[in-house]
């Protein structure tokens, strides 16, 4: 089921999954996409960890800003999520965009991280005179779903 939280200024998107007591394994999100996203993952996940899902800033259920959006601002929303749920460390699964995020976690918030998992990833986007990422994520509402 899932649920909203404060953190960082917005309100998050997120649930959980599998024993209340196994390792926490946080599943993120690529872009356009949202943490159902990782549905067909989940009966092999949770047999293992407490999985926690959530929708990056602008998709899914969490709130969306005006931009523009960095990687940095993506990793303090996961940072505050934390936070917010008293989670101190994550086993961190980043796909795509997420990869990104799970990045830049690894580097400036990497007491937070138990593992780190990138899949389908770069370590940067082409920039735009912003400084962010070519797409803005508020557009991202606006284009049809798959």
């Amino acid at each position: 089921m899932s649920s909203r939280i404060k953190a960082n200024g917005i309100e998050i998107s997120y649930q959980f999954d599998g024993p209340v007591n196994a390792p926490v394994l946080m599943l993120s999100n690529s872009l356009l996409t949202d943490y159902g996203m990782w549905d067909l993952q989940v009966p092999a996940f949770a047999a293992k960890y407490r999985l926690l899902r959530y929708d990056t800033r602008g998709h899914g259920g969490t709130e969306a800003t005006p931009g523009p959006y960095t990687i940095d601002l993506l990793a303090a929303d996961v940072v505050a999520l934390l936070d917010a749920l008293r989670i101190d460390r994550v086993n961190f699964l980043g796909l795509s965009m997420g990869g990104m995020i799970a990045q830049c976690l690894a580097a400036k918030h990497a007491a937070r991280l138990r593992t780190v998992v990138l899949c389908d990833t770069a370590c940067h986007l082409p920039r735009n005179r912003h400084g962010t990422i070519a797409l803005p994520l508020r557009k991202a509402r606006e284009l049809p779903r798959l």
